[in-house]
This record gives structure tokens, sequence and C-alpha cells, in this order.
């Protein structure tokens, strides 16, 4: 009997197809492991966010790490085999796949880590987030060091362990008594019920007209030297009453803060300017609508002229909102429940991590041979998600690729 044709192309075809199945593994292969390291980092710095806290709450050092990079070495290769069997008709295609993925860990130990970390947070981030939708108590709560009214003045720190569990009435009517609240009221939780208690915060940006010198007459304002100083860049002349002024031209941005119109209703807003430097949002005069207008010219003042009356507000470092979290959680072992009001929802707990397993976990850190849990959001019980999500991102907008050291850093090679 005649023996069938040898096909001596089949060996080559089965070796093309799984090359090609290679291909397509190969790119499955990298997505699966994109997501798995993505699950790692999200691992990482939650747990050293929630570690931070605690050490916080003891009143011990923080200490931040970055996973600065992460080395998948993926690799597929494809094989023929001989199959002595002969059930494969003598050649069998094998895949073969392997990953050695390393990282790097580098500890945020970088002078420029730690001035962001001590740095005041930026002022324009009360509009942005504010404009995302995170609730005004939250963003005061967290981001608001102290209520200020100057030299002489009173203050009302926001320090938790003024804080007490205090029922809606004898709340509203702290809330009516501002600074000048007596215990049990806390001062500062007084000032931010009064601030929230007739609507939203609202923003407005807008061009700040500072005045440059002395008024000038007509033929003043047309002498070569006025003129040129008036065509620099940020500079306008503008005509003043019978009189022209020079002004320079300044972005402001300002928080408007409801008033009562009686009756519940709202009435007029008051304008506090956002400044970068101490105190961050400060008292100003009211003259042409800042909480409205497109543009606002300033009032010429004297030397030695007192500062506008009023409650400045002093903004925390991202340091700060940590020790804070810290005496919080504090609070809340100690059996005084942390709650604020945000709105529709009722009041809810600023932030806890609990000892206990929750209903509905959402994350765990072990501390000191302790197992610690954060719940997951409930926007009528329980905000600490949401406030570990923020305080991620003020964290990470203290960092830059320059900070996040390259070399000496640990790398862990699985």
């Amino acid at each position: 009997m005649r023996a069938p044709p040898r096909r001596p192309f089949r060996p080559l075809l089965c070796l093309a197809l799984a090359f090609l199945a290679a291909g397509c593994s190969l790119g499955d292969t990298i997505g699966r492991h994109g997501i798995a390291y993505n699950g790692s980092v999200q691992t990482a710095t939650d747990t050293v966010l929630v570690l931070n806290v605690l050490r916080a709450r003891d009143q011990a050092p923080l200490h931040f790490t970055e996973v600065g990079s992460i080395h998948g070495s993926l690799s597929l290769s494809a094989a023929l085999g001989y199959d002595l069997s002969k059930v494969n008709g003598g050649t069998e295609p094998a895949l073969i796949a392997s990953t050695s993925p390393s990282f790097d860990i580098g500890p945020l130990d970088r002078q420029e880590f730690a001035r962001g970390l001590l740095r005041p947070i930026d002022p324009a981030l009360l509009r942005l987030l504010s404009d995302q939708g995170w609730p005004a108590q939250l963003l005061l709560h967290l981001l608001v060091s102290r209520f200020d009214e100057g030299p002489g003045g009173r203050i009302a720190v926001n320090d938790p362990r003024r804080r007490q569990d205090l029922d809606p009435a004898t709340r509203a009517a702290c809330a009516r008594e501002g600074l000048a609240a007596p215990p049990p009221c806390d001062p500062f939780q007084a000032m931010v019920d009064a601030i929230t208690g007739h609507g939203p915060l609202q923003f407005n940006g807008y061009t700040r007209l500072v005045p440059v010198g002395p008024r000038l007459t007509r033929a003043e304002a047309i002498a070569p030297e006025n003129l040129t100083t008036a065509r620099q860049p940020g500079m306008t002349m503008r005509q003043d009453g019978t009189g022209w002024q020079l002004y320079r031209a300044l972005p402001q941005l300002v928080v408007c803060v409801p008033g009562g119109g009686g009756n519940g209703t709202p009435g007029r807003y008051t304008a506090l300017a956002l400044d970068n430097d101490a105190p961050q949002a400060s008292p100003m005069s009211q003259e042409g609508s800042p909480c409205t207008a497109d543009e606002v010219a300033d009032r010429p003042s004297s030397a030695g002229e007192a500062a506008m009356p009023g409650v400045s507000w002093y903004l925390r470092s991202v340091d700060e909102v940590l020790r804070y979290l810290g005496e919080v959680q504090r609070r809340e072992e100690a059996g005084i429940p942390y709650r604020i009001n945000i709105g529709a929802a009722g009041t809810a707990r600023l932030f806890r991590l609990w000892s206990e397993r929750p209903a509905r976990p959402r994350l765990s850190a072990e501390y000191q041979g302790r197992r610690w849990w954060v719940a997951e959001y409930d926007e009528g019980e329980d905000l600490t998600l949401r406030v570990l999500a923020l305080t991620t991102q003020l964290l990470n907008l203290q960092k830059s690729a320059s900070e996040i050291p390259s070399a000496g850093t640990l790398r862990l090679v699985r």
C-alpha cells in the first residue's frame, strides 16, 4: 500500500499560526498586567495615606513613599514540538509566556516635597472644588485652619478637640452667635454654620484696577511719560471724575458669602478677596459689587490706613490636613461623632477609620499590629472615602516628576 504524501509545509503553517496567536495573546497580556499594576499602585497609595492619618493621630512622624515606576517585562514565544503518540499528526504548537515585573519605590524625603507638604493650599482650589460639587461645609472644615478678626480680635481655631455633639437647636443658636458663641459651642463650627446657612458659596473672577500715583489733570494725562506708562502691559488709564487715573490691572478672585435677607431668604453677598499670601481670604471693600462685576476700581488709600474690618480665613497645608484628620479620628475613637451638615442629605461623619470590619468595607490597612477599615462612601452617613480621595488629590498637587527619586530607590523584583 502506498504511503500518503508528506506535507513539508504543515509544520511551517503551524508555526506561523502559533506566532499569530502569540501576537494576539501579547496584547491581552499587556492589558491584564497594566490593569493589575494600576491596582497595585492604588493599594499602595491608599494604604500609605491611611497609615499617615493614624500616625498623625498618634502625633508620630509622617512618612511618604511613591511608586516611581513599574517595569513590566513580558515575553511570549511560539514553538513546535513533535508528538510521538501521533495523535496530533506528529506536530504540536506551543505558546510559552513569562513575566518579570519590577517596581521602583522611592521615599519622598526631598526638600521640594517637604516644602510642598507645608505650603498652604492654593485658594483657587476652593472655587475648583466647589464647582465640582464638593459640599461647602466639607471644604471649610477640611481646608480652613482658623477664622481671625485680626490684631486684638477674636479667633476661632479649627480644633476637633473643641467639638461637642450638639442637638440641631443648640447648634443653630451657636451659629447665630458666630465667633462669640460660648461653650458648649465650638466657635469654628458656629462660623461654618453661619457662612453656609443662607445658601452655597459663590465665586467671581474680575479685573481689579489698583490706582497708581495721584489723580491726573487732562494736561498731565496726555504728557508723554504718562502715556508711555499707560501703554505698558498691565497698565491702563481711566477717566476719574474731572481728571484721569493710572491703574494697574490685576486678576482678582473673590469668594462670596450669602447673608440672610430675612424670612430665611438669601440677602446680599459679602465678598472676600482670595490671595496666595495669608490670610488667603480677607475682608475687602464692597464698592463696585465685586461679587457680580467684571471690573472693579479700588479707591486710593493713604499710607497707614487701617485694614478693612471683618473675618479672615487661613487655609491649611496638606500636612495640617492630615494632622486634622488624625485629631478627628481621635475624637471618633473617644465616642464623639464628628458630623457636618452637607445639605439635603443631612449630617454625616466627616471622617472615621473603623477598628472592626464595617458592613460595607472598601479598603484596610494594618498599623501597630491592628487592622483599620475604611467603609464605602455613604453621602448621608460616612464621608471618609471621599475625604481620602480629596486628600490624595491635594497630596498629588505637591509632587512633581523631579521630586520622585529615580536613584537610591528600593527595587522589588517578583
